[in-house]
């Protein structure tokens, strides 16, 4: 018997020091979820943190450099960039969350219903799938806008088009793994209902695949999103947004760099942060899953 406890307990320490590695963030989740944090809160709380309004103008201080003042500087009108930068930031996150996590769960559930159900439903919605993703993302994006017209409008409208196509062959793949796994053949062979293998047993253990998909995602959004706003597809002037603060600051990149570059590079910073938080989840995940 006391053989057996001493055989026993190294198995029971490992399980143990198993599962708190795994409770154990990563330096990468902390690191890039503190960005993250630090950003979203400061573009949510724009009014409350912004010295000034984003469309306050000083005659007196044109092109003024960064100072105590005007941490970012000031534009050729005399606007407040960094003012400008954390209005911008906030509409840049609205839309950008919206187009990201509207579209997850339409795909999640797409593709999750198709790769159980299989036969048809599942060629139906792959060949679906395929369409949508062989189309040029940023050209759809585009001739969403032309259609809807410049504005945030067509962006919101033109990016889930593709984004649901994307999380659907995720979630699709993920399934074709899990309904082979002995839980998810269990409870169809209790004769559970079909709704309640795929929604309650299913889904729940692909979501976080597609919920770290979607940090990268989001990155992409927001590239898209100031890249039409730069080509001036998107938030139209005088409308604060990174993409048109950067445009703003082209002609007089010179003589006056900080107009777009430390707008730019919040953008950046930004997407360090999600690509540290992305690549940390992930790999908690692996070990999560050995």
């Amino acid at each position: 018997m006391s053989t057996a406890g001493q055989v026993a307990a190294p198995g029971a320490t490992a399980v143990v020091e198993r599962r708190r590695r795994r409770r154990r963030p990563s330096l990468e989740v902390l690191v890039g979820g503190a960005i993250v944090v630090v950003i979203v809160v400061a573009g949510f709380a724009a009014p409350l943190i912004a010295p000034y309004r984003p469309d306050a103008i000083d005659f007196a201080r044109l092109l003024s450099p960064p100072s105590g003042a005007h941490l970012f500087g000031t534009d050729d009108s005399g606007r407040d960039v960094f003012s400008r930068t954390l209005y911008g930031l906030r509409v840049d996150l609205v839309v950008v969350l919206l187009v990201t996590y509207i579209p997850l769960p339409i795909g999640v559930v797409v593709g999750a219903v198709a790769g159980h159900v299989g036969g048809v439903v599942d060629a139906v919605v792959s060949r679906l799938t395929d369409i949508m993703i062989s189309f040029p993302f940023i050209v759809l994006v585009i001739a969403t806008v032309a259609i809807v017209g410049p504005g945030l409008t067509g962006v919101a409208i033109g990016i889930p088009l593709v984004s649901w196509a994307l999380y659907a062959r995720l979630a699709r793949s993920q399934m074709l793994l899990l309904r082979e796994q002995q839980f998810m053949l269990a409870a169809t062979t209790l004769g559970f209902r079909r709704s309640r293998v795929i929604f309650r047993h299913g889904v729940p253990n692909l979501l976080r695949t597609c919920l770290v998909y979607s940090t990268v995602d989001i990155v992409l959004n927001l590239l898209v999103l100031a890249g039409l706003s730069y080509l001036g597809l998107g938030q139209q002037p005088p409308g604060a947004e990174l993409g048109t603060i950067i445009a703003g600051g082209e002609s007089n990149l010179l003589d006056a760099w900080w107009i777009a570059t430390l707008p730019g590079l919040v953008l950046v910073l930004f997407g360090i942060g999600m690509g540290l938080l992305g690549d940390g989840l992930s790999d908690d995940e692996t070990r999560s899953n050995p």
